[in-house]
């Protein structure tokens, strides 16, 4: 699978996993998904929409992801995966990974990374948790920059930590609210992968002595600073791509966005993740196999099980062969969509004898009762003369 958007955050400060939980709920509400999304579990909503939600804590530490799957999603226009991973640590700076994978097969020949906008969700998040990348504060929108922050500017740049880059802009000549709406509207595709700086003025000018020469902006361009800025290298300056008035005048701001959005996402489906973002990944996926292998039984028990050439030849590559990762999720979800027709076929055969059971008691009671009064009847008849007998039994027979 190719991965069409991958954001990787620090969180520096909040509760991480309680306000993850609370804009994942109410963007579930805009999907009409009916499902908690605090809740977990595993829901099947049809055969190509499977939501998965896992919750742990241990040492002080939470666990918290959301995934949902479309397992018979074909080509890299249609979405396979998407993930929204948050953990919350005590003793430690909480992350915050999202990511959006597109349902291209494992033989595919390689190709461009797809381009996959900026999941709503996260936009929705990142206004309301503050998060870093790196030393840097993760914004949904360009910062104005004035001479008192340059020196923390210049911390940014330097920053190896950070995974995204920095893109710095000079207003140059245009005018202050119209240039802010444009580089709002340019940077829109990069929130969550990148952080974008403003300058105006004599700012400007004051950056540009601060970098050097080589480093420097050119008047009305943006230039996208990678990370671990080096000033005194003179080789450093060719890693850090200048867009240049010229052709900012010949775009529009939508295609700016794509351009800068698509490099960062050739960036980002290469860029190595922490340690500890592959451990939690490794930890719950061992622990959605085991639910996996709970559930269906032991026809899964083997990831790459070997199937005949009925199933689904083309996914597996040719007959007899294994399944391919898409190929193996489409059939857990069969198995499971057939467990849970049979889960509910016992059921509804359990619910209909105990009403069976319910009704037998029923009459065995009734009858109980009527065999009681006629028992008793008989008493009373047996205690008296034959006349009084006839008279009652006329009586009875009236009635």
């Amino acid at each position: 699978m190719s991965v069409g958007f991958r954001s990787f955050l620090e969180v520096e400060a909040g509760p991480c996993v309680a306000t993850v939980i609370e804009h994942m709920e109410r963007w579930s509400k805009t999907k009409e998904i009916g499902i908690h999304a605090g809740a977990p579990g595993r829901y099947v909503l049809d055969p190509d929409d499977v939501i998965t939600i896992a919750r742990h804590e241990n040492d002080g530490r939470a666990v918290y992801r959301w995934r949902r799957l479309h397992p018979f999603a074909q080509g890299r226009t249609e979405i396979w995966r998407t993930t929204i991973t948050a953990v919350e640590d005590a003793g430690r700076p909480g992350w915050l990974r999202t990511e959006i994978e597109v349902a291209d097969d494992d033989g595919d020949p390689p190709a461009r990374v797809p381009f996959m906008s900026v999941p709503a969700v996260l936009r929705s998040i990142l206004a309301d948790l503050s998060c870093l990348d790196g030393v840097v504060p993760s914004a949904t929108a360009p910062t104005w920059v004035d001479s008192a922050d340059l020196p923390d500017l210049m911390d940014y740049l330097a920053d190896s930590s950070r995974l995204g880059p920095v893109y710095v802009a000079r207003q140059g000549k245009r005018d202050t609210e119209a240039f802010y709406s444009w580089a709002a509207d340019v940077m829109w595709e990069v929130v969550g992968l990148g952080n974008a700086f403003l300058l105006a003025g004599e700012v400007e000018h004051e950056f540009n002595e601060m970098v050097g020469e080589l480093h420097a902006i050119p008047d009305g361009a943006i230039r996208t600073y990678l990370p671990g800025v080096q000033l005194d290298d003179p080789r450093d300056p060719r890693r850090h791509q200048i867009l240049g008035s010229v052709r900012i005048d010949r775009s529009g701001p939508r295609r700016l966005a794509h351009i800068f959005g698509l490099s960062q996402r050739d960036r980002g489906s290469l860029i190595t993740l922490p340690r500890e973002a592959a451990e939690v990944e490794q930890m719950l996926e061992a622990g959605e196999a085991a639910d996996y292998y709970g559930t269906v039984g032991a026809e899964l028990r083997v990831v790459g099980v070997e199937v005949d050439a009925r199933d689904d030849a083309a996914a597996a590559g040719s007959p007899g062969s294994t399944l391919s990762r898409r190929a193996q999720h489409r059939r857990l979800v069969e198995l499971l969509e057939e467990n849970e027709r049979l889960r509910g076929e016992v059921e509804r055969l359990q619910r209909a004898a105990g009403a069976t059971q319910r009704a037998d008691l029923t009459v065995k009671a009734a009858l109980e009762t009527l065999e009681d009064g006629v028992r008793a009847l008989r008493g009373r008849l047996a205690g008296a003369d034959v006349d009084a007998t006839h008279g009652v039994h006329q009586q009875l027979s009236a009635s």
